[in-house]
């Protein structure tokens, strides 16, 4: 398993930030000004605080390996969100120092590390400590049985061996499924029960702890699929075994060969990429020899994998040893070992890709091109697309510029797109003829709109007085130009374009954004729109996207002098949805953005 990361490493303002967004943020930086964090106590990697708020919640955060987790007591953090009790304790750990009690406020808890911990226990005699864990052990059950396990080393190692033996096969073993709420105890329980075979290696017990790791996974990868392992504690464990069993190898140094013979047989029947690359991780237990006794096993699975150029309905999977070969291949660095190890599966296009790049990055650019174009002639369908975008970059290569454009030209007109334009003018402008290309392009997206049948009419229903100035809702077949026009910084074409054929919401505010400036009763119609629309739709309760733009419109509304004009019609927008009480709540916590005279 993954030694344990600093806290520090995986948790900074900017992570508090994307895990909370916005509204979490601020409120719990306002819990953390108000000092209503209390108890904070750090320990390790793990940080425990409680914090007050309508009640006390409990919240606890750590880091083990590259994972931060996070709990909280209150309703949002129970959904499993990043609430703002998390904020706040997470913002007062990075600050070093949390509020105490509420009589004690002007405290400071000193935050206490492994290192005081180490210093407090090493100031202990032996017996003392002795009595200490045999106490903790009391209302420990992992540490207990951890005790256990040293205890009968020292008085029947064989049956001490059975014993952890059976401790994982029991922990392991699945009676029914466990869902998301059980994981984490079961995750818990076979954690212990790996302590134990820990244990055993610490004692000096290596070789019986390769048998029992090699046994825990092939029972964890059975049982792993009646959990549900969304939050990927199942792929810890194994890593963690995976890790045990390269320490246990090195530790036992068994025969290379054998273990080579050994090594290929757990990654070729692995499921879950547990034993991923196990001979380049132990390159340096195998040697020569154990390499050479993997390669042969691996040769003899591989004899075995017929060639393919046609998909199978039922056929036989050859992933494990194929993945296998491969990667020995690229070790090799021999191209030609590697395109034979690719070969030998013609089914998919991005096999020709795959064997196209692996000679281009060897030099071998004539073998590359002749892969690609092969590919290109089978896969005419959209699975060929990265082989065509390959031949066309290969033939701008070397100056076949009109080649190279007829491609890229026969993508585009296939399936116009913003991502197709730039690839067109990339290419045309190589060629010296971006302009001729670009009309080309634009007639022939608007000869495709001019084919398609004319939507009805539509425009938003109610609306603030005066404010739907265009026709916001009408058919998005022009959102292509408009986009095309925005990223050439033509924002009045692409605001015409807009005008006259209709766009997306996400397109109307980027020209809003655009248009603020040097035509703010644009911007002002757009958000006054888009506002509304968002408060109509809004069934959540979460109103702050629907009220941040029609705060944008009242700041345009105000800087015109029409400050007066917005809060009338924003009172008959609250009129109309007077039973939204979440909009009404905001709009007051917001009014020194809305009604802006009272400011």
């Amino acid at each position: 398993m993954d030694k344990p990361s600093s806290l520090h490493s995986v948790l900074t303002d900017s992570i508090i930030r994307g895990l909370a967004g916005d509204l979490y943020y601020q409120r719990g930086v306002d819990y953390l000004r108000r000092n209503l964090v209390h108890s904070l106590e750090a320990s390790g990697n793990v940080v425990e605080a409680v914090v007050s708020g309508t009640e006390d919640y409990g919240v606890t955060l750590s880091a083990r390996g590259k994972r931060f987790t996070y709990t909280c007591e209150c309703p949002v953090g129970a959904g499993g969100e990043f609430c703002k009790h998390c904020v706040a304790t997470a913002l007062a750990w990075l600050a070093g120092n949390a509020a105490a009690a509420p009589s004690q406020k002007s405290a400071r808890t000193r935050l206490i590390t492994d290192e005081d911990i180490e210093a407090a226990l090493g100031a202990e005699d032996k017996q003392t400590l002795i009595s200490w864990l045999i106490e903790w052990s009391q209302q420990d059950k992992p540490l207990r049985q951890r005790l256990a396990t040293l205890a009968r080393l020292k008085n029947d190692p064989a049956a001490s061996v059975a014993q952890v033996r059976q401790q994982l096969q029991e922990a392991i073993r699945i009676r029914r499924y466990v869902d998301y709420n059980q994981a984490g105890a079961y995750a818990g329980r076979v954690d212990s029960a790996i302590d134990a075979v820990e244990t055993l290696l610490q004692q000096g017990h290596a070789a019986p702890a390769i048998d029992l790791c090699e046994a825990a996974m092939k029972w964890l990868e059975g049982a792993i699929e009646n959990v549900d392992d969304s939050d990927g504690r199942g792929t810890e464990l194994m890593a963690r075994i995976a890790d045990l069993h390269l320490r246990a190898c090195e530790k036992a140094l068994p025969d290379p060969e054998s273990l080579g013979v050994r090594l290929f047989a757990l990654e070729m029947n692995g499921t879950y990429d547990q034993w991923f690359d196990t001979a380049g991780r132990y390159a340096n237990l195998l040697g020569d020899k154990g390499l050479a006794a993997f390669r042969e096993a691996a040769a003899k699975a591989w004899a075995k994998v017929p060639a393919r150029t046609m998909r199978e309905s039922n056929g036989e999977s050859y992933y494990g040893v194929t993945r296998i070969m491969e990667r020995l291949a690229r070790q090799c660095g021999d191209v030609e070992q590697l395109v034979g190890v690719l070969e030998r599966d013609l089914t998919f296009a991005n096999q020709y890709l795959r064997i196209a790049e692996a000679y281009r990055n060897a030099g071998k650019l004539e073998k590359a091109l002749d892969w690609a174009e092969r590919g290109m002639a089978i896969y005419t369908n959209h699975e060929g697309g990265s082989l065509r975008r390959f031949v066309a970059e290969e033939y701008r290569s070397s100056q076949r510029h009109a080649d190279a454009l007829r491609i890229v030209w026969s993508e585009f007109r296939g399936a116009p797109s913003l991502a197709g334009y730039k690839l067109l003018e990339e290419f045309a402008r190589a060629a010296d003829d971006w302009d001729d290309w670009r009309d080309r392009a634009h007639t022939h997206i608007r000869r495709t709109l001019a084919e398609k049948p004319a939507a009805p009419k539509l425009y938003a229903p109610g609306g603030f007085p005066n404010a739907l100035v265009f026709q916001f809702r009408r058919p998005q077949g022009q959102s292509l130009l408009v986009e095309i026009f925005l990223h050439e910084q033509n924002i009045d074409e692409a605001w015409r374009e807009a005008q006259c054929g209709g766009c997306s919401d996400q397109l109307w505010l980027k020209l809003a954004a655009q248009r603020e400036e040097a035509h703010p009763d644009d911007a002002i119609a757009v958000y006054l729109r888009l506002g509304e629309q968002a408060v109509a739709a809004t069934t959540d309760g979460r109103y702050e996207p629907a009220v941040g733009l029609l705060e944008k419109a009242a700041a345009l509304m105000h800087g015109l002098g029409r400050g007066a004009e917005f809060e009338v019609q924003f009172d008959a927008l609250r009129q109309r949805f007077k039973v939204k009480r979440n909009l009404q709540k905001l709009a007051e916590a917001r009014r020194q953005f809305l009604y802006l005279k009272h400011r």
